[in-house]
């Protein structure tokens, strides 16, 4: 376990924006940052990240909390787990060690061990490359053919696993550790006859690393020229590995992808390499498959710019084309670049000096909806069939791209290539956006909605304005409590016939207020923070800390609403406002002195409409009495009502229609 003392000198020490932007492109935003959230598929920046409350909280999904609440949320991992990467990061030490013995090991978790079990072998592949005839021999040999020096070898922690039957097998279960999590991971197999033996043997490895740089896989490329043998073996899917949410190098590469806006997307683990010993540094590999949907969040995480580099092949160029459409649906800028013939990455870079290889990659990057329609209309040639077709396809990859202003570009240079008008071309655009929209609905029909929004929407249906106007009131009395519940205002005191002032905490004054006359809210989220505000203020000695407590509060719904007021920034009024019209603008800071009439107005204004509630059903009350027993006493209550209403509107100095 952790001790108390090191996880709060982490949470103290951890800056909320600078552990998000470890995963997330965020740009500065007043005193907030914003960026895509990586907890749904965000096109638009929705998470703020508050340096000041030190949060994270995205408005559409709803996820929110620290930074230690971020890293486990993102990276998929325990809380011990997410402290002690933070505390690697901010090189604080913990005073514990990892578990060697195979009791100790018994007693993690399964994701622990094969964690732990990963990283063992890692080093072992590494060893054995480096320090054993066999490895120098073969797995040296051939790395320095393909021209990997050894400082990018070791970059990538690339080994090499021995011929033997079961040398890797026998040296794990020597150093403690378990059979079944060697099979878990795949680094060792079963016979039909019942014998294990080392999975990956005579390869050479690439190690497969999360986002945070744990080894959770590898891929394993064979040496000896044998068609039988698959070249390439990959660990399988286990409790820590998911193929399809790993871009093999991205936590290499995510820092120069943020540095230059725009990833290098190719194949392969090879390709990876190569281009990085070059010096292109921001390019990851789906490895060998479609681009997932968590794979495309992964980029947009850091960027909105994606390069795909395809193979010098032309069948290979066109099977590829219609492999990315998830790609055009994210939002992204999609660029390609076409190779040589006969060229893949690997090779492309080894051929050429590193200057050279950046120089070509700049000047023959070209727009993947360009390209694409280029490509096919050669196929196409003049069958009008074959054309048309192609047409609705491009306009249906048209059709996905958010930005209108693109899409028209785009428009305008198929027109040229297809010798079609613009307009035609419109018409079927249009056609197609609709019904991706349409698409959309029906989809988003079936999700449920958050609390919130959800209370708006029911107000909404039942069209009861009177609704609508007491929460909108309650909603600015519950905003003033939290911003300025301690500070204090001048209040009257009436002795007999003398009038005094005095000081009173805005909190205090609402609780008087309410609890006389026995006021409750008709939204219960507001009557639950209200009795809650009542409970903690006293133990805080602070507004930030009680705007702090509710943003971290356990409820979703609180923290939702509290979060959403608060971290985001208040507008700016122009000094010159107050004095054109001389009015104040509410809940502003540089506007403190002038919370007396906010608070008073605000406090009428809610009981205004309370009693024009009350005044409506008093009414309705009338209308349906048939026996007039208790119309005396209805229209006698019914007076009361519109004097109080007259009196505070006339506190107000405003007029009540009849």
């Amino acid at each position: 376990m952790i001790s108390q003392k090191t996880i709060d000198e982490i949470l103290l020490v951890s800056k909320i924006e600078e552990v998000v932007s470890d995963f997330v492109s965020l740009k500065k935003r007043g005193q907030n940052w914003v960026g895509l959230c990586p907890f749904h598929e965000d096109r638009n920046p929705s998470m703020y990240v508050s340096p000041r409350l030190g949060i994270y909280k995205c408005f559409v999904c709803n996820a929110g909390g620290n930074a230690v609440n971020f890293v486990m949320n993102h990276e998929h991992i325990s809380y011990p787990e997410a402290l002690t990467l933070l505390a690697k990061k901010y090189h604080i030490p913990i005073e514990e060690e990892l578990p060697k013995t195979p009791e100790e090991l018994e007693a993690q978790s399964m994701r622990d061990s094969l964690y732990t079990l990963n990283l063992f072998a890692e080093n072992y592949f590494i060893n054995q490359l480096f320090d054993t005839e066999e490895g120098q021999n073969i797995g040296l040999t051939y790395l320095k053919e393909r021209g990997l020096n050894e400082a990018t070898t070791r970059k990538f922690k690339i080994g090499y696993s021995p011929e033997g039957w079961d040398s890797f097998y026998a040296h794990a279960l020597k150093s403690g550790f378990k059979l079944e999590h060697l099979l878990e991971t795949g680094l060792v197999k079963k016979t039909e006859s019942g014998k294990y033996f080392d999975f990956f043997r005579g390869r050479i490895m690439f190690p497969i690393h999360n986002t945070i740089g744990k080894t959770i896989g590898f891929g394993g490329r064979i040496l000896k020229s044998d068609e039988k043998i698959a070249k390439y073996f990959n660990s399988p899917e286990s409790e820590v590995y998911h193929k399809s949410d790993v871009l093999y190098g991205f936590h290499l590469a995510r820092k120069a992808i943020r540095s230059l806006d725009n990833v290098y997307l190719v194949e392969g683990y090879t390709d990876v390499i190569s281009m990085n010993a070059s010096g292109v540094e921001n390019v990851v590999a789906s490895s060998g498959t479609a681009l997932t949907q968590n794979q495309i969040k992964l980029i947009a995480s850091q960027t909105n710019n994606i390069t795909i580099l395809f193979d010098g092949d032309p069948a290979g160029i066109k099977a590829s084309l219609r492999g990315i459409d998830l790609l055009l649906d994210s939002n992204l800028n999609i660029h390609v670049v076409p190779l040589p013939d006969g060229e893949d990455p690997d090779s492309f870079a080894r051929k050429t000096g590193d200057q050279e290889l950046q120089e070509y990659l700049k000047s023959n990057t070209l727009n993947f909806i360009l390209f694409k329609t280029k490509v096919l209309s050669e196929d196409a040639g003049s069958d009008p069939i074959k054309k048309a077709a192609l047409v609705n396809e491009i306009i249906g990859d048209i059709a996905k791209i958010f930005d209108p202003i693109v899409r028209s570009m785009y428009i305008k240079e198929c027109a040229q290539i297809f010798q079609l008008s613009e307009e035609t071309l419109n018409v079927q655009l249009r056609k197609r956006v609709w019904k991706n929209i349409n698409q959309n609905k029906a989809e988003k029909s079936t999700i449920e909605e958050l609390p919130i929004e959800h209370n708006l929407q029911k107000s909404i249906q039942t069209g009861t304005s009177e609704i609508d106007l007491i929460e909108n009131n309650e909603r600015f009395i519950i905003l003033l409590l939290l911003k300025y519940g301690m500070y204090e205002v001048d209040i009257e005191i009436k002795h007999q016939e003398r009038i005094s002032y005095d000081k009173c905490r805005i909190d205090q004054l609402l609780f008087d207020e309410f609890h006389e006359q026995q006021i409750y809210f008709s939204n219960p989220l507001f009557q639950k923070i209200y009795e809650e505000y009542a409970v903690v203020a006293p133990t805080l000695d602070s507004q930030e800390k009680i705007i702090l407590f509710f943003t971290k509060h356990p409820n979703e719904e609180i923290n939702h609403f509290v979060a959403q007021n608060f971290i985001k920034e208040d507008p700016e009024y122009s000094k010159y406002w107050n004095l054109r019209f001389d009015t104040s603008t509410r809940y502003i800071d540089n506007n403190v002195h002038k919370l007396n009439n906010a608070v008073e107005s605000t406090i009428h204004m809610f009981k205004l409409r309370l009693l024009e509630k009350y005044k409506s059903f008093l009414i309705k009350e009338l209308e349906n009495e048939i026996v007039d027993e208790h119309s005396d006493m209805i229209l006698s209550k019914l007076d009361q009502v519109n004097s109080r209403i007259e009196e505070i509107s006339s506190r107000l100095k405003i007029v009540i229609t009849k």
